[in-house]
Parts: C-alpha cells; structure tokens; sequence
C-alpha cells in the first residue's frame, strides 16, 4: 500500500506542477511529479519501471516508486490512477485539465513530448537520438508504458498518433472509472477554492 491521499489522474502539462505545489501547500506532503524521478536515482526507476512493463510484480515495484508519498499528479503517476485507487481506496482523484485538447497539443509538442512535432523523416530520428543521449534512461521505459494498450494504446512521440484524440479519451477514461464522489476535474485557472471545497 502506499499512503496516498489524492491521486492525480491528469496527464502532464495539466497544470500539474502547481498541482504538486498546491498540495503540498495543503499538507499532502511530499507529492511525486515527474521532476521527482529525476532528483532521486536511488529509487533505481528503470529497474522498477521495468518490471512493470514486463508485469513482474507491478505492485510491488509502485510501492518501490510511490512509497512515503502522500499524493502524485503528472506522469509517471497519472498512468497509474487505478492501480493506487485500489491500493489506496479513501483517495480522491484530481483529473486536471487543460482548456481544450487543442491547447494540450500545443503545449505537449512543444515540451514533453515536442518529438511528436517533427516536421520531416530526418527531423524525427535526429531528435529521437537527441533525446535517447540526453534523458535519464528510466524515461524510455515510462514511454513504453504509455503506449501500452493498458494505458494510452499509442505512442505519444509517434508523428502518427492524434494526441487530442489521446487526451480526450484519456479524460474520458477517467470519468468513467471513477466514482463522481471521489472524483475533482480541475483546471488551475480556477484557483484554490475548488481544490479546498474537495
């Protein structure tokens, strides 16, 4: 079990790092956000998200990951929303949204995923092989399990793959999945009130 209290099912650049920031401001202290597998090698992130690719006892390798948080938003957590609401079943759930999937594709092309927005063949390799050079090798991995047709079913850096179409199904998902009563959808724009009502 982990000791999650809010489970944030919204994908990255939903306004994801206030989340973590908003949270912790409220108590739910610490919260894992993507930028936290980048500051704590000794958590061993593509040994673990390793096994949970290849199913070897995926439990086990969250709690290796997620344990002594009491909240996470963005990727890698967001991908795994279920499995914590079943490990953590008092846990709320904030999907954060963006205001449209328009502005997520944006957003994600030109950050996170900015792979996807090659414009040619060549453009596409050469900033693959930038990013394998550059990235800390657990990200490859968090990749894969994206396209995992347990989670996304599509590549996100694939050219080909429709990312609104991506998010929209994502936010769908996630409504369907979650019972309303456990379940915020928020935009930061909205600020504090909406997260405190919660």
């Amino acid at each position: 079990m982990t000791d999650f209290q809010v489970i944030g099912a919204g994908l990255g650049r939903t306004g994801t790092f206030s989340m973590k920031q908003a949270l912790e401001d409220l108590g739910f202290n610490p919260c894992h956000h993507m930028w936290e597998t980048f500051i704590h090698p000794e958590r061993k992130h593509k040994l673990l998200f390793n096994s949970i690719l290849q199913n070897k006892d995926p439990e086990e390798a969250l709690k290796a990951i997620f344990g002594g948080y009491k909240a996470a938003v963005d990727y890698p957590g967001c991908l795994f929303y279920e499995e914590f609401m079943k490990m953590n079943p008092e846990a709320k759930v904030v999907l954060t949204v963006r205001d449209s999937p328009a502005a997520w594709v944006k957003s994600v092309e030109n950050t996170i995923f900015s792979v996807h927005a090659a414009t040619n063949w060549f453009s596409w390799k050469l900033q693959r092989m930038i990013f394998a050079i550059v990235m800390p090798d657990h990200i490859p991995v968090i990749f894969e399990i994206m396209a995992s047709k347990e989670k996304h079913g599509v590549s996100p850096v694939d050219p080909k793959t429709d990312l609104a179409q991506l998010y929209t199904d994502w936010i769908n998902r996630v409504k369907e999945t979650v019972p309303a009563e456990k379940l915020l959808i928020f935009n930061v724009k909205e600020g504090w009130k909406p997260l405190c009502d919660f």
